[in-house]
């Protein structure tokens, strides 16, 4: 019994190994501007920086608002590797709390998303040139979570790999039952 015992035990192991890494989705490292950074002035652009090679997701990859609730304009967002940078009109940043929505496409194809929050001491000075607001800046949820917040898309309730593990304890189980019964001597 202790054999069969040990060759569950080894099995469990081997199956949750081979399965658990696949789990893993990029987090966010790093970012430009730091998360709770208090800036003199207005960022021309936004660098976030992951775990692992990412690309854009289908909808928003980068939204900014500002302390007012208004989307501050945001261009130019590019996915290279583990890095995401988009420019931000500086003209339209304003003094107080701003939040940076981000959302990344995993390699493994699961989306994950968070934001970071920044200050800014000083108001924007008008430029002569403004740049024209881009398809990116649509609606993202705005929250307070810390930056390293993130979720899949398709989180559609358990994991796969739990659901593997209960069809391998269920298997290894009902063979060492049979087995087990096969051994017991007729009752006389």
């Amino acid at each position: 019994m202790t054999r069969y015992f040990s060759a569950l035990v080894l099995a469990l192991l081997a199956a949750t190994a081979m399965v658990v890494p696949a789990q893993a989705h990029a987090e966010l490292k790093s970012s430009t501007p730091a998360s709770g950074a208090a800036l003199d002035a207005p960022p021309k652009q936004v660098e976030l920086v992951f775990s692992e090679a990412v690309g854009l997701p289908d909808g928003d990859a980068v939204t900014v608002t500002g302390p007012d609730g208004a989307k501050v304009p945001v261009t130019e967002v590019h996915a290279v590797d583990k890095t995401i940078t988009a420019k931000i009109d500086t003209s339209a940043a304003k003094a107080g709390a701003h939040t940076i929505a981000w959302s990344a496409k995993s390699d493994d194809g699961d989306t994950v998303s968070g934001t970071v929050a920044f200050t800014m001491t000083v108001a924007a000075q008008p430029s002569s040139s403004v740049v024209p607001p881009s398809s990116v800046t649509a609606s993202a949820t705005v929250s307070n979570a810390p930056p390293s917040t993130s979720t899949t898309a398709d989180s559609g309730g358990v994991p796969i790999w739990v659901w593997l593990l209960i069809g391998l304890v269920v298997v290894v189980g009902a063979i060492l039952l049979v087995r087990r019964r096969k051994e017991q001597p007729p009752a006389e």
